[in-house]
């Protein structure tokens, strides 16, 4: 399992791209009941059980994608005369229409994660959990004056700013450990410890971009910079010192269980992280409660290679003199070597340098939710989501009716607002079946159903668990009821 993500993170460094998948987003489960990771949003949940562990691979596994502010139908939709599919650069695509949904600054963001193992027990002194975790992110940050640039062509005192523009993508493994407990019969807080062990990472330190255009010129002023670990591939550099090749190893280099984890588990990229979370019931039938995620951040120093590119540059375009390419060069060789100049001239503010060290850090998430219970089987949810990211503030908003039938069946439907993105239908489903307890749970369960080309957002999380226990916690929680 690493190694597909290890090939993923590999193939979105050399396509320059990013994984294009997106912001995982859990807002559905927030108010699941029944389902042990729910404590992965709030570390003060606890199930009602004495003893879970989640089947492995399968608990839970899952992925976001998510884009703001395109959807699917401002990319690709229908030939207006053949039955066939387009994209926005085809001739008869309407580049306009695309142009006029990019902001200053566009984003796509990824949150893809598949569990190793996943237990948890109720104890006098609080509910504890451990999790193993493996975790591919990205955030792809593209500007709206590169596409104006690319697809209408510079203009006459033309300003392109790009600053914020690149990718950042990480790779880790995540052990965490958590713990909650309730304090009389109207709080409850938790807690989880992370230890994070990184296996790729391409961060931006610093971008800046500027791209004047005239008809006598264009200036190019620059100051980027950009990280990467990589300990799974081989760099190659040039006899001038650039960047020629990424070779990708295809395995661990030995069989021992002592290399299997160290290289699982690589300590040389290493970091801390942790959740907070707490639940408080100002009266009955009510419930407000908060959690902060992902606070902490990654020490990079396995197979670190930086790249910086500073420049101010004034391009002034291919002068054509016939008495230039006369005699033994061709007007190609003359072209060739014109715009070789010019990529010699902006090489010589790009520069490769190996080693050093660097840190990257999480993506934090606020959550603030409230919940009102008109019944013991019945209740709604509102839940505000804050994901604080590079370059930007993301935001969701997500209301909920969720059903209990006994401790067999869970059931809930939700509908989420995110940024520019408001058709977000979503549900899940919660069993337990003696001690197997399965699940499934989508933000956007009718995206791809209704209104497939408007779609913004897709994700699906599933999960399997084996629970015991159900009359000891009862017995633990019975003087501190949540509602009623």
């Amino acid at each position: 399992m690493r190694f597909i993500y290890k090939i993923i993170f590999s193939l979105a460094l050399l396509t320059g791209t990013g994984l294009l998948t997106w912001a995982q987003t859990q807002n559905s489960l927030y108010f699941m009941k029944g389902i042990p990771q729910a404590n992965r949003v709030n570390p003060a949940r606890s199930p009602d059980c004495g003893f879970y562990i989640g089947i492995p691979i399968l608990s839970p596994i899952g992925t976001q994608i998510t884009s703001d502010p395109l959807s699917y139908d401002d990319v690709i939709y229908p030939h207006p005369t053949e039955d066939s599919l387009i994209t926005f650069l085809h001739p008869l695509g309407d580049q306009d229409a695309f142009l006029n949904t990019l902001k200053p600054l566009n984003v796509v963001l990824v949150d893809t994660r598949t569990s190793i193992l996943s237990i948890g027990f109720a104890t006098g002194a609080g509910f504890f959990s451990l999790d193993l975790t493996t975790r591919a992110e990205a955030d792809l940050y593209f500007p709206g004056d590169l596409a104006s640039l690319v697809l209408e062509g510079p203009e006459e005192g033309g300003v392109y700013n790009m600053d914020g523009m690149g990718p950042d993508l990480s790779g880790f493994d995540e052990i965490a450990i958590g713990w909650s407990k309730a304090f009389g019969t109207k709080w409850k807080v938790g807690i989880r410890g992370k230890a994070l062990f990184g296996f790729g990472n391409l961060s931006v330190t610093r971008s800046e971009l500027e791209i004047n255009t005239s008809e006598e010129l264009w200036n190019i002023q620059a100051d980027m910079e950009f990280s990467a670990s990589l300990p799974f591939a081989e760099v190659v550099y040039d006899e001038d010192g650039m960047i020629e090749d990424i070779i990708i190893e295809d395995g661990i280099s030995s069989t021992r269980p002592a290399t299997i984890f160290k290289e699982a588990f690589n300590t040389n990229n290493f970091g801390l992280g942790v959740d907070l979370g707490v639940d408080y019931r100002p009266a009955d039938r009510w419930l407000i409660s908060a959690s902060v995620l992902d606070i902490g951040y990654i020490h990079w120093t396995d197979e670190v290679h930086k790249v910086s590119f500073k420049t101010d540059y004034d391009y002034m375009g291919l002068e054509v003199n016939p008495l230039d390419f006369t005699g033994d060069l061709s007007f190609g060789d003359y072209v060739d070597s014109s715009f070789s100049a010019m990529g010699d001239s902006l090489a010589d503010g790009l520069e490769f340098t190996p080693g050093g060290a660097y840190n990257s850090h999480l993506n934090p998430k606020l959550y603030v939710g409230a919940s009102w219970w008109a019944s013991p089987s019945i209740n709604f949810g509102l839940l505000s989501r804050t994901d604080f990211l590079r370059e930007t503030i993301y935001e969701q908003l997500t209301a909920s009716a969720n059903f209990a039938a006994g401790r067999i069946l869970n059931f809930t439907l939700s509908y989420t607002y995110m940024t520019s993105n408001w058709k977000n239908l979503g549900a899940g489903i919660s069993l337990n079946a003696g001690p197997v307890n399965i699940y499934a749970i989508s933000d956007n369960t009718l995206n791809m159903i209704f209104w497939t080309e408007e779609a913004q957002s897709v994700n699906l999380w599933f999960g399997m668990n084996l629970v015991f226990g159900y009359k000891k916690c009862q017995k633990l929680d019975a003087d501190r009821p949540l509602v009623y």
